[in-house]
């Protein structure tokens, strides 16, 4: 079953960085992910 994971947090605090590592991690293990995001 898939999941759907959110991060909320302030200006500046590290969302995009954390959902760049979590594909790169998904990348190395060989497992799907998707990436979603605004367009600003």
């Amino acid at each position: 079953m898939a999941q759907l994971y959110f991060y909320y947090s302030a200006m500046n605090a590290g969302k995009s960085t954390t959902l760049l590592q979590s594909a790169f991690n998904y990348q190395e293990r060989g497992m799907n992910y998707c990436v979603y995001r605004s367009t600003r």
